[in-house]
């Protein structure tokens, strides 16, 4: 009698049925055909399995693929239907299944906004607020050579990471809110700008969404006055801070220090803690201004925007307390300054300088340096000099310099801590100054999607992968795996938000915290303690999950919209599988 075998099971269901809600290996093969002497499993179905390991074992090594399925056969055959076998899992395979995903760009943001405009109908999801953000991806790999280093993926470029020393790579990423689920993303060199990414994205989210009737949030480096144009121009609103450069700090200056209309308090609504007493986070007014520009394909465009200045309370209040601490550390150097043997005033002047650069309070901090001239009249004879021995004029110098606040320019300083300039072409109706400040608060949405890329539930890195289209088909993949985990928060939060309840038991150490934004790492992290147990009964292995499901994982299901019977399938699992699997 052959002994029993047990699979660990843990949140796997819920992965593969998640997957094939969104329709994921049908959207595949529907881009892809493959080889016609490929046989086995088609590209989309091991593209389910691949997407399946990353998200349980959170890790995106090909080679490491066989050894999994081998582990959960039994649990993968059964929620699949499909035969798998170890030659459709091997390295190889998965390597030539990247090859053809990232091959072509055109097909990736294909595939992506066949899966976006699905998803965007099964879940229904909002298409009121999109945003779009780029990161860099910096790996330890050797520079290519010869004239492929060029027109190669990876480059030495400006590294959001401060590793620049690395080449790296670039990527593009737009979601939709509230959920911050991620929908297009693009892989590019990591030597180009940001600023020209943001158009072609802008594009592709209309084409997936079939409208460009919904508001584009971005951080400063869409400002560019030919982005703001062509979204103008093709009937799309944005938000977006402005940097500060060219006209923009003359500007901010004259219109916070003389505003053109009062500034009215900004109240978010209440919190849950205390929901009877808004927020007051701020202050702002708004200008209109009428602006000339070019699309850009260089089509003239005239529109009307709205300049929404804005303070915020607690960035002011950290910007003001930097001021402070950078002027003390500013004068303790300057008190511990000394000057040196036969050192003269302009000398110090120059170190003087240099450390109120470095502190970065040129503008706060005034140093007088002064210089006194001693002039003594010295033998050039040793020992006491003779009546008639020559003399001659020896000139010391003593420098010394003082330092003083300036303290118009820091109550100026002080008074425009914690103001920014925001451009919009939304009408007052649909977006006004309180709305804004609270749709850019949120802006973290789709950084998070970066932070768990780097280093969180998804990491890309460190990257195994040399071939750059296979960098491209990776990245893709961990695209969908990534609105995998967007969509499980968005399902579990809008369920909670529909039935005004929270959640508790998801905190180890904490049962009783309570929450109506869990995070779709806590829900799947439940679900660790589940395993399958196979017996030989003739010539079948057939096997059940062990454990029953606790009444929080029960709630979970609940929340996902799953059925509860997700985990009372019945394994079976022939011997010459079972032998082959072995």
């Amino acid at each position: 009698m052959t002994s029993p075998q047990i699979e660990r099971v843990d949140a796997i269901p819920i992965l593969v049925t998640w997957l094939q809600h969104m329709a994921v290996a049908e959207q595949i093969d529907s881009h892809w055909t493959p080889h016609r002497e490929w046989d086995g499993l088609r590209y989309g179905q091991l593209a389910v399995l691949f997407l399946t390991f990353v998200l349980h074992a959170r890790d995106h090594r090909l080679s490491a693929l066989a050894d999994w399925v081998a582990a959960h056969h039994a649990t993968l055959t059964t929620l699949t239907g499909w035969t798998i076998t170890p030659a459709d899992v091997t390295d190889d395979r998965l390597g030539r299944l990247l090859d053809v995903l990232g091959e072509d760009s055109s097909q990736i943001t294909a595939l992506q906004q066949a899966l976006g405009r699905h998803v965007v109908r099964v879940y229904a999801l909002p298409t009121r607020v999109a945003r779009i953000d780029t990161t860099s991806f910096n790996v330890t790999h050797a520079q290519a050579e010869g004239g492929q280093a060029a027109h190669a993926l990876l480059q030495f470029g400006y590294s959001k990471d401060q590793r620049p020393d690395l080449l790296q790579f670039k990527q593009t990423l737009a979601t939709l809110d509230p959920g911050g689920v991620p929908l297009l993303s693009a892989t590019v060199a990591g030597n180009g700008a940001d600023d020209p990414l943001y158009v072609p994205t802008w594009h592709d989210l209309v084409a997936l969404l079939g409208h460009a009737d919904f508001l584009l949030v971005a951080d400063s480096k869409a400002a560019a006055l030919s982005t703001r144009a062509t979204i103008a121009a093709g009937h799309g609103r944005y938000l977006i801070p402005m940097p500060l450069t060219g006209e923009v700090p003359a500007l901010l200056r004259s219109w916070v220090l003389r505003p053109p209309t009062a500034p009215q308090p900004l109240l978010l609504p209440p919190t849950r803690d205390d929901p009877t007493i808004p927020r007051a986070v701020g202050m702002g007014f708004e200008v209109t201004r009428v602006l000339d520009g070019q699309t850009a394909t260089a089509q003239p465009v005239q529109w009307t925007e709205r300049w929404l200045v804005a303070q915020s309370t607690a960035w002011a209040q950290r910007q003001q307390h930097a001021i402070t601490a950078r002027l003390a550390r500013a004068e303790a150097d300057l008190a511990r300054l000394r000057g040196k043997k036969g050192e003269r005033a302009d000398a110090v002047q120059e170190r003087i300088d240099a450390l109120l650069k470095r502190h970065d309070v040129t503008a706060w901090l005034q140093v007088t340096v002064t210089e006194t001239a001693t002039v003594q009249r010295r033998s050039g004879q040793k020992g006491r000099p003779r009546a008639d021995a020559p003399l001659h004029e020896v000139t010391t110098y003593q420098v010394q310099w003082t330092s003083q606040r300036n303290e118009s320019a820091l109550h100026e300083a002080h008074t425009l801590a914690g103001w920014r300039i925001y451009v919009t072409n939304s009408p007052v109706s649909d977006l006004s100054v309180v709305d804004a400040m609270a749709l850019y608060r949120e802006e973290w949405t789709v950084e998070h999607g970066f932070h768990r890329w780097k280093g969180g539930y998804l990491p890309a890195l460190p990257l195994f992968l040399h071939i750059e289209w296979r960098i491209r088909g990776l990245m893709l993949l961990l695209l969908i795996a990534l609105q995998v985990l967007a969509l499980l928060e968005w399902q579990a939060r809008r369920t909670l938000a529909a039935e005004q309840t929270t959640v508790a038991g998801l905190v180890p150490g904490n049962p009783k915290m309570a929450t109506a934004r869990p995070t779709a790492e806590r829900l799947l992290a439940l679900f660790t303690s589940l395993h399958l147990l196979l017996q030989q009964v003739g010539d079948d292995w057939v096997g059940q999950v062990l454990e029953p499901l606790t009444p929080l994982q029960q709630r979970i299901l609940h929340l996902l919209q799953l059925p509860a019977t997700l985990y009372r399938f019945q394994a079976r699992l022939s011997v010459a599988d079972a032998a082959a699997e072995g």
